[in-house]
């Protein structure tokens, strides 16, 4: 739940920025819920597309580009303490944590769509 309360908090943030900014900077003679209606729509895209990206590499999608970072860190690492090892993560670790994480993502993409929907509403009332 902590991580929900955050990604409201982002959400929250983007959407009050968006629409004063709107307000005061564009078409002032619009309605109030014209310019809430832009901040949603922005906050929706916004967290729609970090919640995707995050589901990707939940999945495993940037696991190869990884690779190569993380064998390169291995390496300089290892230039500056020859004793150095990583701990390798089991199967069962990953699986779990990759659940984890893709939870957390489908929430993202959740308020997004939403906050998108909430704008249309609000649009066509």
């Amino acid at each position: 739940m902590k991580n929900f309360r955050s990604i409201l908090i982002v959400w929250g943030i983007v959407t009050i920025a968006y629409t004063v900014w709107s307000y005061v900077s564009y078409y002032r003679a619009e309605s109030f819920a014209f310019h809430l209606s832009g901040g949603l729509f922005v906050a929706g895209m916004i967290a729609f597309a970090f919640g995707m990206f995050s589901q990707m590499s939940a999945s495993g999608l940037f696991d190869g580009i990884m690779y190569g970072f993380r064998r390169n860190r291995r390496a300089k690492l290892k230039e500056i303490d020859s004793d150095y090892e990583e701990d390798e993560k089991d199967d069962d670790e990953m699986k779990e944590e990759r659940s984890v994480r893709k939870q957390s993502a489908w929430r993202w993409v959740y308020v997004g769509i939403g906050s998108v929907i909430l704008s249309y509403v609000i649009t066509l009332v």
